[in-house]
C-alpha cells in the first residue's frame, strides 16, 4: 500500500501560520491590559494632575436653585468636572463640561440631585484633563482620581 502524506515544505508553511495566527490572537488579546497612554505637554497627564490646584462652592444660581462656583488656581487647564453623587450607599456620576482655564473661574448653574429627585448626602467633584492620546492623532479626557474635592 502506498501512503502519501504532506510534503516537508507545505508542513512548514502550516506551521508557520499557524504561528503567525497565534502570535497575533495573542497580541490582540494582551493589547486589552495595556491602556493608552496620555499625554499633554509631552508628559504622561497623571503626572500633570498634581499641578492641579482648584476650588469649588455651592452657591445659589440664577436660573436653578445650585450653582457651581469654580476657581482653577493651578497652571493646568480643567476640561470639565466629573461629580459623583452618594446617597444611602448609591452614586451616581454626571459630567459637567464647561471648560476653566489656568488661572479663571467660572460661575454654572448646575443640577445637583439624584435622578429621583432627592437630595444627595456627599458630592465629591473631580477634574478632567483633555490631552492626547501616544502614538495618534487624536484627544482623549483624562479623569484625576486622587484629586477630589468635596462639597
Amino acid at each position: 500500500m502506498k501512503k502519501r502524506g504532506l510534503s516537508p515544505v507545505i508542513a512548514s508553511i502550516f506551521m508557520i501560520l499557524l504561528v503567525v495566527v497565534l502570535a497575533a490572537l495573542i497580541f490582540l488579546w494582551a493589547r486589552g491590559f495595556i491602556s493608552e497612554q496620555i499625554e499633554k505637554f509631552g508628559q504622561p497627564i497623571d503626572n500633570l494632575c498634581k499641578r492641579v490646584d482648584f476650588e469649588v462652592q455651592r452657591v445659589q444660581g440664577e436660573v436653578s436653585e445650585d450653582a457651581l462656583e469654580v476657581v482653577n488656581r493651578g497652571d493646568i487647564d480643567i476640561f470639565h468636572l466629573d461629580i459623583t453623587m452618594y446617597r444611602d450607599g448609591n452614586s451616581e456620576i454626571s459630567r459637567f463640561k464647561f471648560k476653566i482655564d489656568a488661572g479663571q473661574s467660572i460661575k454654572k448653574d448646575v443640577y445637583l440631585k439624584m435622578e429621583d429627585g432627592s437630595i444627595p448626602d456627599k458630592i465629591e467633584i473631580r477634574p478632567a484633563l483633555l490631552g492626547s492620546v501616544k502614538g495618534k492623532h487624536s484627544n482623549k479626557v483624562f479623569t484625576c482620581k486622587d484629586i477630589s474635592k468635596t462639597i
